[in-house]
């Protein structure tokens, strides 16, 4: 195991560590259900009955008990779990409340949405930000999935944007080396894997926190708690006698839940991103080490490197079958990351123009626009090395070799 090593915000990190070692305690039951679940009842002065659900307090508790035995959790990442976790029973209690006095939220109509997934590191996060400037589209924003009624009377003092922008410059200043990898901004669009964690069903947790039990329960669990959460979100979001947009939503991770998606939004169409294997895995390790810096008190490489290279190779057979099997239910376009990248608005036409849909002109240029403003989509330049997290490029390709054939995916 290495330990963290230090960087511009090691000094920071240290000091949160003394000030959450000083709240916390080292009180680890602290982070379980039935204190979160009282803690967040206690901070939205709302009854705790919808946090009733023996499914919800199931996922909860393979979550909580996979960060104790295995997330190596330092005193921050505790204070910081704690936080992330009572923020998310609290939505859970502000949403129920909205719909006890609007009982419409549930049956407001949603538009066919498109899914964008694929490879990580394939520019996934700017083929989402494009559609978002058309104005027939909407895409949920980073700051709404943690705040979603920044107004509600049981919303934490100084909810909103503004909050939301703070907190992701704190993180930023924890980690970083993330700027470049992965630049957030509170207005930028926000990922699937955050909605459907507010159920606590996303493999988000394992890559902020390590967690490879619960990871493994929620793949036998299955995913369609957490798609059918997503729906209720985007309805609340949608909001009273607004017309319905059609969402954009986004996250990698859907190739490894295609069945549930496909059962919760029988319409949707989606858009796979693929890019170069040897190149994506071992950026996509960095962001995991980078993730889970602020949090952890060690942090294991090429445990990173094993985990990501595995599982993103079966995520690639799936896209594979999917893209082969005549059967497969869903609208299903396909991009390269050298073609997006080599020229973005007319790559996002093309999937436009796949699934029928029109691309007017006004939506046209506030895309170029969009380029224009960022051409790499706001990434900087990323050096690291493959031997850290014991990958080797030319052998995940070759592992990869009928994903690569199949899209033909130039190394």
């Amino acid at each position: 195991m290495q330990r963290l090593s230090a960087d511009g915000g090691a000094l920071l990190a240290q000091a949160a560590n003394r000030i959450a070692g000083a709240i916390f305690d080292d009180d680890e039951k602290r982070l379980t259900p039935e204190v979160l679940i009282a803690a967040a009842a206690k901070a939205t002065r709302l009854d705790a009955k919808p946090l009733a659900d023996p499914r919800l307090i199931e996922a909860l508790g393979a979550l909580t008990s996979s960060l104790h035995k295995e997330a190596s959790l330092s005193p921050f990442g505790r204070l910081a779990a704690g936080w992330d976790l009572k923020r998310m029973l609290s939505t859970l209690l502000i949403l129920a409340d909205a719909e006890r006095e609007d009982g419409t939220i549930l049956t407001r109509p949603l538009e066919a949405p498109i899914f964008i997934a694929g490879l990580p590191r394939s520019g996934t996060t700017f083929l989402h930000g494009l559609p978002a400037e058309d104005p027939a589209n909407r895409a949920p924003r980073i700051w709404e999935a943690i705040y979603p009624y920044p107004n509600h009377r049981s919303a934490e003092f100084g909810a909103g944007r503004r909050m939301v922008q703070l907190q992701l410059g704190i993180f930023n200043r924890l980690s970083p080396a993330i700027r470049n990898l992965h630049p957030i901004e509170a207005d930028a669009p926000e990922e699937c894997i955050e909605f459907t964690s507010q159920v606590f069903r996303s493999p988000r947790f394992d890559d902020v926190y390590r967690a490879p039990s619960y990871r493994a329960w929620l793949d036998a669990s299955g995913h369609d708690d957490g798609y059918r959460f997503l729906a209720r979100f985007l309805r609340h979001l949608q909001g009273p006698g607004e017309a319905p947009r059609r969402w954009i939503l986004k996250s990698p991770e859907h190739v490894f839940s295609f069945d549930a998606l496909t059962r919760v939004f029988p319409d949707a169409m989606l858009v796979l991103a693929h890019r170069d294997p040897g190149h994506v895995l071992v950026s996509a390790a960095r962001l995991t080490e980078l993730l889970r810096a602020p949090f952890s008190t060690t942090i294991d490489r090429r445990e990173i490197g094993c985990k990501v290279a595995d599982y993103w190779q079966e995520g690639m057979r799936r896209m594979v079958g999917i893209a082969d099997d005549p059967a497969f239910p869903l609208r299903l376009a396909h991009v390269t990351y050298r073609s997006f990248v080599a020229d973005p608005v007319r790559t996002v036409a093309r999937f436009y123009d796949a699934f029928g849909l029109e691309l007017s002109r006004e939506a046209r240029e506030a895309k170029a626009a969009k380029v224009a403003q960022a051409p790499n989509g706001g990434y900087g330049a990323n050096r690291y090395r493959p031997e850290e997290f014991g990958i080797d490029p030319e052998r995940e390709r070759e592992r990869a070799s009928a994903y690569v054939e199949r899209f033909g995916i130039a190394s």
